[in-house]
């Protein structure tokens, strides 16, 4: 039986994966949708709102060509020297450089 739910979930993996493939209009890498690079002013805007209003937000980084981006959802909040800080749990916490966000959304 568990080797069912296995296969079941392995299969749905793939059918989600191929559905983002082929009808989504941003290019996908490794079943991951590349979303556009934001502005410098439109990310710096998005992460002073998401900081102001306590937004539980998805951050996307820069990658290398073919390989998909790393992403992180959390809370962002500012450390005492000014170090943006995405709490994703109790446990894990993200140091975030803005440089390298290719974009941020409210989630």
């Amino acid at each position: 039986m568990q080797n069912l739910n296995i296969n079941r979930a392995a299969l749905s993996d793939r059918v989600a994966t191929a559905y983002k493939e082929l009808f989504s209009s941003r290019p996908v890498v490794q079943g991951q949708v590349i979303e556009s690079q934001m502005p410098d002013e439109q990310l710096h805007y998005f992460i002073r709102q998401s900081l102001d209003r306590h937004y539980f937000v998805r951050l996307q980084f820069k990658s290398v060509p073919d390989v998909a981006p790393a992403t992180a959802s959390g809370y962002l909040s500012e450390d005492a020297a000014g170090h943006l800080v995405l709490k994703q749990d109790r446990r894990l916490t993200t140091i975030v450089a803005p440089r390298l966000l290719r974009s941020i959304q409210r989630y």
